[in-house]
C-alpha cells in the first residue's frame, strides 16, 4: 500500500426526501490497499458505492479519481474516462441464463470499447483469476450462486482496472465459496489492485482488509488499520480449547475455579469475565490485554489446573465485532437512538 490517494471523497452528501443517507463525508482510498467499508444496513454504504460508480448524484460534495496522468480529477468533468479505470460490483449479479461466461465478457469488452484482438485474452485472463476457465463455454443458468458471484468479479475486472468497487462480494456464499473469494481478493492486491469491499461478514473483512471504514447513520465514525482500531478496546477475549467437553454437572464448578484465580489479570469491573462455550468446547476470557496477563492466565490453566488444553488464542474476530457494536451504539446513542429501516 502507498500514501497515493486514488479516490478522494470530499464533503460528500446524499439526501432522500428527509433521509441523509450520507452525511458529510470525508475518506481517501490509497493505492494498492483493501478498505473494508462496514456499517448496518441504512449506513450509506451502498450509496456510497453508487455515487462512486455514477449511478446516483450526490446532494453536495464532490468524488475525485487519480488519473494515468498523476492527478486527481472530479468525475463529473471526464466520468466516460475515469470510470473505465474502475471495475464495479454492485449488489448481486445477475446476467442472461442462456448465454456463457465467454459471450458475456466479450459483450462487456466491446461495451468498454476493448479491440478485438485483445478481448479474448482479456476473457480467459479474467475467467482465469476467478478459477473459472473450465466454465468458459458452458451456460450460465446452470451455475450455482457463488460461481455466479464469481463471474461478477470476473465481470468486474475484463478491462483490467486499477480500482475495484464491490459491494458485498460474498453474500449469500457458503464457507467454500467465502474462501475462495478471499482468495481472489489477496490475489487481486498482490497484483497491486486498488479494492474498496463493503461487507457484513467481519471475520472477512478481518482477514483481508488493510484498514476498515465503519459508518452509521451515513456518519463516519471510524477508519484506520484492524491493529490500530483494537487498540482502542478495553476488554480483549482470548479462547481455552480443550481436548474433550467438560461435564455437564463441572461446568460451573470448573468456570468459579478458573474466575477465582484469574480475576486479577481480568478486565475490571466487566460481568461473566469467563463462559464456558460447549461448541468449542472450551472457554472465553475477557481479560486486561496485557501480554503478562495473557501468559499468566495460560499457566493457571494448563498447568495449575491441569486443564486438557488443545488451543489457546486471541480471538481476533470477537473483538472486531465488540468494536464495531460498541461504536455504532454510542453513535447511535448520541443522535437519539437507533435509526429505523
Amino acid at each position: 500500500m502507498s500514501n497515493k490517494t486514488i479516490v478522494k471523497f470530499t464533503n460528500l452528501s446524499k439526501r432522500f426526501h428527509d433521509l441523509m443517507a450520507v452525511n458529510n463525508l470525508n475518506l481517501e482510498i490509497y493505492e494498492g490497499e483493501i478498505l473494508g467499508f462496514v456499517g448496518p444496513n441504512g449506513a450509506g454504504k451502498t450509496t456510497t458505492m453508487k455515487m462512486l460508480g455514477g449511478l446516483i448524484k450526490p446532494t453536495s460534495g464532490k468524488i475525485e479519481i487519480y488519473n494515468h496522468n498523476g492527478d486527481l480529477i472530479d468525475i463529473k468533468k471526464k466520468p466516460a474516462d475515469l470510470f473505465k479505470q474502475i471495475g464495479f460490483l454492485i449488489d448481486l449479479p445477475a446476467f442472461y441464463g442462456q448465454v456463457t461466461p465467454n459471450q458475456i465478457l466479450r459483450y462487456y469488452c466491446r461495451l468498454l470499447g476493448l479491440s478485438k484482438d485483445i478481448i479474448e485474452k482479456r476473457v480467459d485472463w479474467a475467467l482465469d483469476v476467478v478459477e473459472m476457465s473450465k466454465w468458459k463455454n458452458k451456460i450460465i443458468k446452470e451455475f450455482s450462486k457463488g460461481m455466479v458471484q464469481r463471474l461478477g468479479l470476473a465481470q468486474a475486472l475484463v478491462h483490467d482496472p486499477d480500482l475495484l468497487v464491490l459491494d458485498e462480494p460474498q453474500t449469500g456464499l457458503d464457507p467454500s465459496g467465502r474462501i475462495l473469494v478471499r482468495n481472489i481478493l489477496q490475489k487481486l492486491k498482490k497484483m497491486g489492485k486498488t479494492i474498496f469491499l463493503s461487507s457484513h461478514l467481519l471475520y472477512e473483512i478481518s482477514e483481508v482488509c488493510d484498514r476498515i471504514v465503519i459508518i452509521n447513520r451515513g456518519n463516519l465514525i471510524a477508519a484506520d488499520t484492524l491493529i490500530n482500531l483494537e487498540q482502542k478496546m478495553t476488554k480483549k477475549q482470548i479462547q481455552c480449547e480443550l481436548f474433550e467437553p467438560l461435564e455437564f454437572s463441572q461446568v460451573d464448578k470448573v468456570v468459579n475455579e478458573i474466575r477465582n484465580k484469574i480475576e486479577q489479570y481480568c478486565e475490571n469491573g466487566a460481568k461473566n469475565f469467563v463462559t464456558y462455550d460447549e461448541v468449542l468446547p472450551g472457554f472465553n476470557i475477557f481479560y486486561n490485554g496485557t501480554p503478562l496477563s495473557l501468559k499468566k492466565i495460560h499457566e493457571i490453566l494448563s498447568i495449575d489446573m491441569r486443564l486438557p488444553i488443545v488451543g489457546f488464542s486471541k480471538d481476533r474476530t470477537s473483538r472486531l465485532e465488540d468494536l464495531y457494536i460498541s461504536l455504532v451504539d454510542e453513535d447511535d446513542n448520541k443522535n437519539g437512538g437507533e435509526l429505523k429501516e
